[in-house]
């Protein structure tokens, strides 16, 4: 089993062509359908252009997967077969479909095998260890936030595109956990014709016009401790049907990295130390170090609405989710006027 990443594929296929079994896993949806992409232009470019997608579903009929390359192709001498795994939970006929396929595979076709991040017990099924014995083994997840800039700026110049290194921190820090978002404002800063590298300013003013009332627009109210813009960013983010799951993400980020940042400080470590270590750019550092300082002590209440934001979120609690994220704004940008939150 060789394992690469959605970044190295490309390179991996020019250099070993195309094996029999190809296996994409991973937890972003734009780096698998990169993945399966790659590898249909690079059987097209083998003169490869017959193609079966298959989909798993409750009526699956996994006999398909040992029929499907029971006939040769009229056209090629090759074809792919994409079996897409939506849960990654073949069952037990599926396993042994998957087994049976992968002890004796298909000399006329290429079997691409996808489906998203495998948890361990997925990794340790007999399934997964017999397909991938011999296959090539591709890892569609997210970059680090380390490694995020050298991703954005590989994926922008894929549209022509060149931002300089405080641009591509920017972007990194808006779009973490959201790589579609990322490539669909990559590529409309692509197509605005913007004198190139793209700045820092450049991309923010583009972004701001865009979507003035954005999550991130909210985070920068934030960050700033600006009650009256977070309030009004909030309310305005209601009424565009924002997506909760991208919003609860961005209140436990940002109280995850000034929980971290009070820490390293509370170590002696300055506060460049610190930001260095943390999702911090250095024009940032000032407004982060005021945050920690203000909600020293605030550790337990912020704590309490996260956990009551995440119970209304995900699991009904009857709570308002409106009402507990006003609460979270007030709370963090002025924690000595307000006090613990009671909706008995």
């Amino acid at each position: 089993m060789a394992t690469v990443n959605a970044q190295q594929l490309n390179d991996v296929l020019a250099s070993r062509g195309l094996p029999p079994i190809i296996c994409i896993f991973g937890d972003t949806p734009l780096l698998v359908d990169d993945a399966v992409q790659s590898i249909r232009n690079y059987a097209k470019s083998q003169g490869i252009h017959e193609r079966q997608r298959l989909v798993q579903d409750a009526q699956f009929d996994w006999s398909q997967i040992l029929a499907s390359g029971a006939s040769m192709s009229l056209f090629s001498e090759l074809r792919l077969v994409e079996l897409e795994l939506p849960d990654a939970k073949p069952g037990r006929e599926g396993g042994d479909a998957l087994r049976s396929y992968a002890e004796q595979p298909n000399v006329d076709q290429i079997f691409v095998v996808l489906g998203p991040k495998l948890k361990q017990e997925q990794l340790k099924a007999k399934w997964y260890q017999v397909l991938t014995r011999d296959a090539l083994v591709v890892a569609a997840n997210a970059p680090d936030r380390a490694a995020l800039p050298r991703f954005i700026d590989a994926r922008a110049r894929r549209y022509q595109l060149e931002l300089d290194r405080e641009a591509l921190n920017l972007l990194a820090d808006w779009y973490e956990g959201n790589l579609l978002a990322l490539d669909q404002e990559l590529q409309k800063l692509a197509l605005m014709g913007l004198p190139q590298p793209l700045n820092l300013a450049t991309v923010r003013q583009s972004s701001q016009d865009q979507s003035r009332f954005s999550v991130f627009a909210l985070q920068e109210a934030l960050l700033h401790g600006q009650v009256d813009d977070a309030l009004h960013r909030l309310h305005r983010l209601f009424e565009e049907d924002v997506e909760i799951a991208i919003l609860n993400w961005m209140f436990q980020r940002e109280w995850q990295t000034v929980h971290a940042l009070q820490q390293a400080l509370g170590r002696g470590e300055s506060i460049g130390q610190a930001a260095r270590a943390l999702p911090i750019w250095k024009n940032q550092e000032a407004a982060y170090h005021q945050v920690a300082q203000r909600l020293q002590g605030q550790h337990r209440a912020i704590i309490d609405v996260l956990k009551r934001l995440e119970f209304a979120f995900k699991r009904d609690s009857g709570e308002d989710y409106k009402t507990l994220a006003t609460h979270f704004i007030l709370l963090w940008c002025l924690p000595d006027r307000v006090t613990r939150l009671s909706l008995a």
